[in-house]
């Protein structure tokens, strides 16, 4: 039986949810990014990370909860999610760096200079990457492989990679049109918003007060944890790691981002084409 038809939660309580989950996962941090006064212009700092965090984990859910999205993916939720969680990767570090800080855009990582070089260097970089994050799995595997036995480790692995909410839309794609729009969300539009965040605005600003060090290995932690993944978190850490030393080496996410191209490049051709890798 259902217990909500026994005892109706009464309007006026589902309202006050309503209104508490909103001033919670949007009100509290956008008063931290927008309105909280800036004591230390120096570099923004972990009160900022954990704000636009909270955003991402809890606003964008409930934003797409209110439009009726939910798994599993359609192309169309698939699009307005991806769109709208990058456009804030994108905005709300350069609002808070330039607007808040005052600090060049280029202190975010957002130059330029030498492009084609850079991408260049991207594109060795994304080369790196996919045999480091397939022998991080592997490696992901035999470590947990020794907790709960090698068979269930594998067959874990194996239904991550079938639980993934891509999978059935790539799967099911028809036509030249979805199938590079689909390319382009998760190729370009993804790189680009997850490399501001991640190494621009996470990395940079632990490293402006950490060192660079530790700012490597708790962007990279965090960069797998948000992830949500057991098997894979392994490798998309090691993928981190990459990412912050080329944007270290650098100092422009240009070669970040194409290095991140190129690994999701790689991931989707292999779900499409069913490769394995």
């Amino acid at each position: 039986m259902n217990p909500a038809a026994v005892y109706p939660v009464p309007p006026t309580y589902q309202a006050a949810f309503w209104i508490l989950a909103i001033a919670v996962s949007v009100g509290l941090p956008l008063y931290v990014l927008l309105f909280r006064p800036i004591r230390d212009h120096a570099t923004w700092g972990l009160s900022e990370m954990v704000a636009m965090t909270a955003l991402f984990l809890l606003a964008l859910p409930l934003a797409a909860s209110l439009l009726g999205i939910e798994m599993p993916f359609s192309l169309r939720d698939l699009s307005i999610v991806a769109l709208m969680q990058n456009v804030l990767l994108v905005g709300l570090p350069a609002y808070v760096v330039v607007s808040r800080y005052r600090l060049p855009a280029s202190s975010l990582g957002i130059q330029a200079r030498d492009a084609r070089r850079l991408a260049i260097g991207g594109i060795g970089a994304g080369a790196v990457a996919i045999p480091v994050s397939a022998a991080g799995e592997r490696a992901a595997v035999f470590i947990l492989g020794l907790i709960e036995g090698h068979e269930q480790a594998a067959l874990r692995a194996t239904a991550e990679h079938l639980q993934d909410p891509l999978l059935p839309i790539i799967n099911t794609l028809v036509g030249t049109a979805p199938v590079v729009w689909v390319f382009f969300l998760l190729c370009v539009v993804v790189p680009i918003g997850e490399e501001v965040f991640f190494r621009g605005f996470v990395y940079g600003g632990l490293r402006g007060r950490w060192g660079a060090a530790a700012a490597l290995v708790v962007s990279s932690l965090f960069f797998s944890v948000v992830h949500l993944q057991l098997v894979h978190g392994f490798p998309i850490f090691l993928l981190g790691v990459i990412f912050a030393l080329v944007y270290e080496r650098t100092g422009s996410l240009v070669p970040a981002i194409v290095a991140h191209a190129v690994n999701n490049l790689i991931a989707v051709l292999s779900m499409w084409r069913g490769w394995g890798l």
